[in-house]
């Protein structure tokens, strides 16, 4: 499906009623017909329809139990969210998908305030929202709620670490997408770079002052680290780990834990790309302070 076609096709009825679900979203899991026909200031006996229509258009799924209940879809959250963003200015045009995997959908676009950037819509499945429920509690709210909390754990940690870590320069942020910077760069594991060892150094510097600044990726490796010929670049900050908001020393040593499978996943692609091998426990240690 066209995403912008899509978007154009929209009437302003229908984003009333989105509005009103997001809105409501946080107190329930599937938020009654009523209560989206009230919050969008919409005919009772009119909204059923409409609901019925978005769910045809996948952008929503409805529930019927005590009574009739809708939540967004991840393309409904997705369409819903660029839409905030269009109203406001940040987004003028929409360009082409850059790149889609299992937790992200990338595009290009035009932002007369921002010029050329990026907008990414957070993907996250209901098999991941289970993995967090048993750390969280999320009540019994729809697991889109999730995909909105992802994309502002990623703009937080960005706005934290631009202007001292080699990161793009968040934008704004919307529902389950962020807008930010386009770097002129490619993925460590898609180039060979020349000099590998000042690239390595240069990846456990930022890394280090990362931590300095109380951030741990979370999931960093060759697919989320870009290069050019200016230096390294990091991305995909949704799972990573705010040091300032542990409290157990359970949670202490699980950030260790994952610090160190971050380390350990660069160490061993420079080992077995460019045969640079490094000790990890020096790496950590020097990472640390």
């Amino acid at each position: 499906m066209d995403f912008a076609e899509k978007f154009k096709s929209m009437s302003k009825l229908k984003w009333r009623v989105l509005d009103a679900i997001f809105k409501n979203m946080w107190d329930y899991k599937f938020v009654p017909a009523e209560v989206i026909a009230k919050t969008a200031n919409i005919n009772p006996e009119k909204i059923e329809p409409i609901l019925k229509s978005l769910k045809d258009e996948r952008l929503v799924e409805n529930k019927y139990t005590e009574y009739l209940g809708s939540a967004f879809t991840y393309l409904g959250l997705s369409l819903y969210s660029l839409w905030r963003f269009v109203r406001k200015g940040s987004v003028s045009m929409l360009g082409k998908k850059m790149g889609e995997g299992k937790e992200s959908l990338i595009f290009n676009c035009y932002s007369e305030k921002f010029g050329e950037a990026v907008l990414k819509f957070h993907k996250v499945g209901y098999s991941s929202f289970k993995k967090v429920k048993e750390k969280r509690d999320y009540g019994t709210l729809h697991f889109t709620v999730l995909m909105v909390r992802s994309a502002k754990n990623e703009f937080k940690a960005l706005k934290r670490l631009h202007g001292h870590v080699s990161v793009p320069k968040p934008y704004d942020w919307e529902g389950n997408a962020v807008l930010m910077e386009l770097i002129d760069a490619k993925e460590l594991f898609r180039v060979r770079v020349e000099n590998p060892e000042e690239v390595l150094e240069m990846i456990i510097e930022e890394v280090r002052e990362m931590f300095s600044l109380g951030i741990i990726h979370g999931d960093l490796s060759q697919y989320n680290i870009l290069v050019n010929p200016e230096g390294v670049w990091f991305i995909d900050f949704p799972q990573h780990i705010d040091l300032n908001e542990l409290e157990s020393d359970e949670e202490i040593r699980m950030a260790e834990d994952i610090l160190r499978r971050d380390v350990e996943n660069v160490l061993n692609y420079f080992k077995k790309t460019y045969r640079i091998e490094k000790d990890i426990n020096s790496v950590l240690k020097y990472i640390k302070g």
